[in-house]
């Protein structure tokens, strides 16, 4: 007879020293800072040199890429990849302005390859960013009250609603409570305005993560509002799924 082993390195009940290395590198990231803003001045290389910043750059909303149709003559040549960012934008309930909109096209024009693209959980995707333009894209969305924070990462990403809020006063109503939630879970810490907006660091007694803690969550997770009849969140996809 053989008994199973359960893998309890992502189970934050545990003492920090009994969890996984990337747990463990969470709770010491400074509340997502890192080493995140001197990797971005790093002038040897297009990426962000720290294995661990990597991974913290999900939290803010960026994958860190290559080009893969690249790599091998890259390599030939003994050059690093030909590095590249994914910039996700946090867009509550799928519902942007048509300023918004047209801040986006910009952005991706200027610096994203002149694409962008919609994803299934009703946001947009920058592709093709080099590491110079993620300040400016960035700062470009804050320009119109968009940001990039918890869009990726281990946290409770983008909050899904049935499309077309304006269909309804109970559409309209759902929406809200959408983005009431995205509010409510979003990570409070002040990194991403530090870092990307250049705001000072301030000090406070005040818990700077009071919802998630130093090691946020072990895996991403997802949260939907469906209205019936419709179905087009996928509620079963959803980590919470809630029929209105």
């Amino acid at each position: 007879m053989t008994t199973s082993t359960v893998d309890r390195s992502h189970d934050l009940s545990q003492s920090l020293d009994r969890l996984s290395a990337d747990e463990r590198m969470k709770a010491a990231s400074d509340y997502l800072r890192g080493t995140i803003a001197e990797g971005l001045l790093d002038r040897i290389t297009g990426a962000v040199p720290s294995p661990d910043d990597v991974k913290l750059m999900k939290f803010h909303g960026i994958y860190q890429q290559d080009d893969r149709d690249l790599r091998d003559e890259r390599r030939r040549q003994k050059l690093e990849p030909a590095y590249q960012f994914m910039i996700r934008v946090r867009l509550p309930g799928g519902v942007c302005t048509s300023a918004q909109w047209l801040k986006m096209d910009e952005l991706a024009r200027a610096h994203g390859g002149e694409t962008l693209r919609l994803t299934t959980r009703q946001t947009f995707q920058f592709h093709w960013v080099l590491k110079d333009s993620l300040r400016p894209i960035i700062r470009g969305l804050h320009e119109t009250l968009l940001d990039t924070v918890a869009a990726c990462g281990d946290d409770s990403r983008g909050v899904m609603c049935t499309v077309d809020p304006q269909s309804s006063l109970f559409h309209a109503e759902v929406a809200a409570m959408a983005k009431r939630v995205s509010d409510h879970v979003i990570p409070k810490t002040r990194a991403y305005h530090e870092i990307w907006y250049g705001d000072e660091r301030v000090a406070s007694s005040e818990p700077e993560e009071p919802f998630y803690g130093r090691t946020y969550m072990p895996r991403k997770f997802k949260i939907g509002f469906a209205l019936p009849p419709s179905n087009d969140i996928d509620v079963y996809a959803q980590d919470l799924g809630f029929i209105a």
